[in-house]
């Protein structure tokens, strides 16, 4: 439970965390690297970005049957998938480049999506990022009662199918979050329990600018080409292919038979430190497999990516070894489903059992 002015606090850093940064900056310096990402991203990023122009350019100006449009539909999607795991994910925590701007461009491909950036900047990674896993802080968990993603939040008799209805739920989540989800959280200026912080004078009218350019450039423009409904289905399509991607992935790391979910005190105290609780609630998959390492843009590692947001996901696999050995030093967790279908697996096994009705 919070405190009365709502705030959670985590005890101080341990012994743990201390060396394990140590180790960790040891590895950087000894090798002489940077944290940040390096030229392997940005071919990884203008890839991304060739799929997309090159998805969008062919289904707006040259597709002239059905096969040709849903071609040039999965490339556009595939081309979003990329930009949105290794490109978007990496410039908003700051990890994409040394350099703020290309970080700040990086990030605004989530406007590009049809989503805020600033938005997701407080709901990602302030929220989430620490308090990862609590009910009613992070705001992953919350959908409105629809699903139950933690055994704190409560049980309603639709949850017994949340097993079955979940995928398509997860289809929505990038058309909610464009069509509803960041015009609610602006008005309402509330992420689930938590108030926004103060905007700037000028995120308004950016915030206003980029969804008109998205819907200009997803719906307005195609329009001038195609029919209407033609151009909605397609529109809708993509939406739903982006929506469950995004959402399996992000699901995979932490709402799983073994992530924990912790919670404060009556004074507001969390059990753990903040290095701690991110290996509680988190969960690695198919760690080693290149294609999953690529696609997801190194979120199969979110135990290094929670840890150690602000480098750049490239470094993930070097840093798994060291995290590894450091937490069986300690006696801490490290979760990690082998493969993608274990994962997959063990998150469908989590829903069966938040959906059975609460003791």
């Amino acid at each position: 439970m919070p405190n009365q002015d709502g705030r959670l606090a985590f005890p101080p850093r341990t012994p743990f965390f201390i060396e394990l940064q140590a180790r960790v900056n040891a590895y950087f310096e000894r090798n002489g690297l940077r944290k940040t990402g390096n030229r392997r991203l940005y071919l990884k990023a203008a890839l991304a970005y060739l799929l997309f122009a090159g998805g969008y350019a062919g289904l707006v100006f040259y597709a002239e049957s059905l096969l040709g449009a849903v071609l040039f539909a999965l490339m556009l999607t595939q081309g979003m998938v990329l930009i949105a795991f290794n490109v978007m994910h990496d410039g908003a925590h700051g990890s994409f480049s040394r350099r703020p701007w290309l970080n700040r461009l990086a990030g605004a491909s989530m406007d590009l999506l049809g989503s805020s950036q600033t938005l997701w900047q407080q709901k990602h990674n302030m929220l989430h990022h620490t308090y990862t896993n609590v009910a009613g802080k992070d705001d992953d968990l919350e959908l409105g009662g629809l699903m139950r993603l933690s055994p704190r939040q409560a049980w309603r008799p639709w949850h017994r199918a949340q097993h079955l209805y979940a995928p398509l739920l997860y289809s929505l989540l990038t058309l909610f979050l464009a069509g509803f989800g960041d015009f609610h959280k602006l008005l309402t200026n509330r992420i689930s329990d938590t108030a926004l912080q103060k905007r700037a004078w000028w995120e308004l009218p950016y915030f206003v600018m980029t969804k008109a350019a998205y819907f200009g450039y997803a719906l307005v423009i195609p329009m001038l080409f195609h029919p209407a409904w033609q151009v909605l289905v397609c529109f809708v399509g993509i939406h739903l292919l982006l929506g469950f991607t995004l959402s399996l992935v992000f699901q995979l790391a932490h709402t799983v038979m073994e992530a924990e979910f912790p919670a404060g005190d009556e004074n507001g105290r969390m059990p753990y430190d903040w290095a701690e609780h991110q290996l509680r609630t988190t969960a690695n998959f198919a760690v080693g497999n290149r294609l999953v390492q690529f696609y997801t843009g190194g979120l199969n590692q979110q135990v290094e990516h929670h840890l150690f947001h602000k480098i750049s996901h490239i470094h993930y696999p070097q840093l798994a070894a060291i995290v590894r050995r450091t937490c069986q030093e300690y006696g801490i967790p490290y979760h990690a489903n082998r493969s993608l279908t274990s994962a997959i697996r063990s998150h469908f096994r989590f829903l069966r059992e938040m959906g059975r009705a609460a003791a």
